[in-house]
């Protein structure tokens, strides 16, 4: 909401994308690889039911949960640049309440320790997706509630803080590349490129992994696509482009997720462990083998 209201400065949720998605379902690639190391099941398979019972990080580093604290300085931001009236204020005390109720279904949803295997991180991520977008849906009612109570001087004061065109010299283009710059960016490539070097030999296999890089790359699109065409939106408008972006957001994952758990599954010991292997450099230098490119694949 702090994005929504006071958008300088405050554009970290549009530096996530496609390739923070892939990222994270892999992060814990070094667990998987000790995990390989210990366990050679008759079938040569790896199961999920030998992970180890705790990973290193707690919740809070890994979701960065939000305070109860933060909702109020939000809040006390909107009263000191708006002057609420009586009335104003009551409209904005449900609003508060619902941006409570939001952020504490947010942060339930946040895992107690890092999710240790390919599974549980792809649920988790799409769970954490899910009720991001449901917790925005909670609080869409009391927000046009309270910005629609607002006088049109109101509503300029809260637009002191928008970016204005020909800000530093950027042009609107510049302004939304530079809004959604995805900190990972061509890590997904890098990954599927290494999935596709460990994957089976067979004809099958490599027409799958094919067909999923293909799909990677779509999704990829589909997501970079959903950045708002003019970053110079409105309150109601970057309320709904944040919605619009949840929704592709989760579309992306819940279409890659079966076909990924597919492949993945189907790698034995030996090809995780070299994947495992691929993908730790892939987190320390970036894509793989990535050729300069002039376009979004």
């Amino acid at each position: 909401m702090e994005y929504v209201f006071f958008p300088k400065g405050n554009d970290r949720f549009w530096a996530h994308g496609y390739d923070s998605i892939v990222y994270a379902a892999f992060a814990a690639s070094d667990l998987d690889d000790q995990r390989t190391k210990r366990s050679r099941p008759a079938t040569n398979q790896l199961s999920d039911a030998a992970a180890p019972a705790k990973a290193p990080l707690s919740s809070a580093d890994l979701c960065g949960t939000i305070s109860a604290a933060a909702d109020d300085a939000l809040i006390e931001r909107i009263e000191h640049a708006i002057g609420p009236s009586a009335s104003q204020r009551d409209v904005l005390e449900q609003l508060r309440a619902a941006l409570v109720q939001a952020v504490e279904r947010i942060n339930a949803t946040c895992p107690a320790l890092v999710p240790a295997t390919f599974t549980q991180r792809l649920n988790a991520i799409q769970d954490r997706i899910w009720i991001m977008h449901d917790a925005l849906l909670t609080l869409r009612l009391p927000f046009e509630d309270f910005y629609n109570s607002l006088t049109d001087e109101q509503q300029r004061r809260l637009r002191r803080d928008e970016p204005e065109s020909g800000e530093s010299g950027a042009s609107v283009t510049d302004g939304r590349a530079q809004m959604c710059a995805e900190p990972a960016s061509g890590i997904a490539d890098g990954i599927m490129r290494a999935i596709g070097s460990a994957a089976p030999p067979s004809e099958p296999q490599r027409a799958g992994v094919e067909t999923l890089r293909l799909n990677s790359a779509a999704m990829a699109k589909l997501i970079s696509d959903s950045c708002p065409a003019d970053p110079l939106l409105g309150p109601m408008g970057r309320f709904a482009a944040a919605a619009d972006r949840l929704d592709v957001m989760l579309f992306a994952v819940m279409s890659m997720s079966p076909a990924l758990q597919q492949l993945y599954n189907s790698l034995d010991d030996k090809q995780k462990a070299g994947l495992h292997r691929t993908l730790r450099q892939v987190r320390r230098s970036g894509p793989i083998g990535e050729q300069p490119r002039t376009s979004q694949p």
